[in-house]
């Protein structure tokens, strides 16, 4: 057999295949790096993407979201399979509707969530938006077993400590409640969101410097954070402020309209019914309440602006709107309190009577925890509570039922103790237990005037007039009126009182006094 050129042959065919080779290798290399290239890329704008949706995110306004959303979009278009991007879309999901209201916000944050979960996301926003959500359908015990499960397994996070405050209110465990919101704003003090919670809850309990400190903390976070900018001028104008020191807020507030979801649009009505009536136009606060509930029903200030608008009107109508407002958030004092206390001076004892029994009805099995670890009934330790109940029924003539009730907020020792010192005091007095009263009032207003109550002094010396230690009682007189210059009554009004113990003080056969009363108080009501 010739196999002479076979040798060759040989070489030729492997020289050739060895060609191909080293350029199936330089393809597949080239292919290799251009995918790896083009990998590195997708994760530097999947990365650049993710960091633009959380900055943006924590501003916090609806157009803030709207652009912190584009940006998810954008990288879902790139990684669909994000399991951290999923999670944020579910926390800002979440976020639209629990605080801003938008439809069908709920259904896109439970989608992204699932769709997170299943893709095992351990991030801090997969469990706070699935409690946030708990809470917001309503499955309160569902999201106290999530928050306990989570916290066995040594999970802590600010949207975790939100979501046990929000459950805790929803509970009426008020005092927990708000040291839950403060820890979780604390410990995200760059997110004005949790500061502004904090706020409403503060606000819901009636509590406006404080409420209005936590929106003042929201805004130095971002000064241009909207819901906390109206829910302050709201707590400034629940407090008695003068509309005019809040109107130019509401103004600019109004003319966002691309951040204007029903939650800041119903916020700003509300606010602006508040001005209405500090203004003497309770049908102008009405037309403004109706604008707030078109926008958003269930907006529970607003229910309740409208009882104190249809109050100043007196009509019985007040007593459906406060109670309506009451039944939004039943675990908040400021509603059923409040609302009890001006029915009742509207002449509805009625009225005011059943929102006070109804609210003991909702905290009657809420326990409270003092200092030492026990747990008491958190009736007992309500003294908001019983003063209103005393104020009630001294009012409807019931003043037995009204002394216990005031034993009962001097018993609870809280916030309101001076007040309740005041309030026990000025009913002994109308029942002349001199002794009594005094001893109660002298607590609160004492003979230095380093007291904090006008009233207290005006009624200490009520007591020393009734006693004929009139000299004495013009002191007492003369500090309630410093006292009440010092906290923005206009000179008007206390021109009138003065001239009105001005003429107690002739009517008792002490003419000179009544002289030198008016030569010493005169200066106090002069306008300045």
């Amino acid at each position: 057999m010739e196999t002479s050129g076979r040798g060759d042959w040989k070489r030729r065919e492997g020289l050739g295949s060895a060609l191909a080779q080293v350029g199936v290798v330089a393809v597949l290399l080239a292919a290799a790096v251009a995918w790896f290239v083009h990998r590195g890329q997708v994760r530097q704008e999947v990365d650049a993407h993710l960091r633009t949706a959380r900055s943006a995110f924590l501003k916090g306004n609806p157009s803030d979201l709207a652009m912190a959303q584009q940006n998810l979009e954008a990288l879902f278009a790139l990684a669909p399979d994000s399991r951290d991007a999923r999670a944020l879309s579910a926390d800002l999901q979440a976020e639209l509707w629990l605080t801003h209201h938008q439809p069908g916000a709920d259904a896109k944050a439970r989608e992204q969530l699932e769709r997170a979960e299943a893709l095992g996301s351990r991030s801090g926003e997969r469990y706070g938006a699935r409690a946030l959500l708990l809470v917001g359908a309503g499955q309160t015990e569902e999201a106290q077993k999530l928050l306990e499960e989570l916290k066995a397994q040594g999970a802590n996070s600010p949207k975790l400590t939100l979501a046990q405050a929000r459950v805790l209110q929803k509970q009426g465990r008020l005092s927990e409640a708000r040291q839950a919101f403060a820890r979780a704003a604390e410990g995200a003090w760059k997110d004005p969101r949790f500061s502004t919670a904090y706020g409403e809850a503060l606000l819901d309990e009636g509590m406006f410097p404080q409420a209005v400190e936590a929106f003042s903390r929201a805004t130095t976070a971002n000064p241009d954070h909207l819901l906390a900018r109206v829910t302050s001028a709201l707590a400034q104008l629940y407090a008695g402020r003068a509309p005019d020191g809040v109107q130019a807020t509401l103004d600019e507030v109004s003319t966002r309209t691309k951040d204007l979801t029903p939650a800041l649009q119903a916020r700003v009505e509300v606010a602006r019914a508040e001005a209405a009536l500090a203004k003497g136009n309770p049908d102008g606060a009405l037309t403004h309440v109706d604008a707030a509930l078109k926008a958003w029903p269930d907006e529970h200030y607003a229910l309740f602006t409208r009882g104190r608008a249809l109050a100043a009107k007196r009509a019985p109508e007040a007593r459906q709107a406060f109670e309506a407002a009451a039944a939004k958030r039943p675990t908040a004092p400021l509603l059923t309190l409040e609302g009890a206390r001006m029915l009742q001076a509207q002449g509805d004892g009625e009225g005011a009577l059943a929102m006070l029994d109804a609210y003991e009805k909702t905290f009657h099995d809420v326990k409270a925890k003092t200092a030492d670890g026990k747990e008491v009934p958190a009736l007992d330790r309500d003294d908001r509570y019983w003063l209103a109940r005393g104020g009630v029924m001294e009012a409807a003539g019931r003043q037995d039922d009204a002394l216990a009730a005031y034993d009962k907020a001097l018993s609870a020792r809280g916030v309101g103790l001076a007040r309740a010192q005041y309030a026990k005091g000025s009913l002994l007095l109308a029942r002349k237990d001199f002794e009594g009263a005094r001893t109660l009032l002298t607590a609160v207003a004492p003979d230095s005037g380093a007291g904090s109550m006008p009233e207290a002094y005006a009624a200490l010396g009520e007591l020393l007039f009734a006693q004929g230690e009139f000299a004495a009682g013009c002191q007492q007189h003369y500090f309630a009126l410093v006292r009440a210059r010092a906290q923005g009554t206009p000179v008007d009004q206390l021109a009138t009182r003065a001239n009105d113990i001005k003429k107690r003080l002739e009517t008792s056969g002490q003419p000179a006094m009544a002289k030198a009363w008016l030569t010493e108080a005169g200066p106090l009501f002069q306008q300045q």
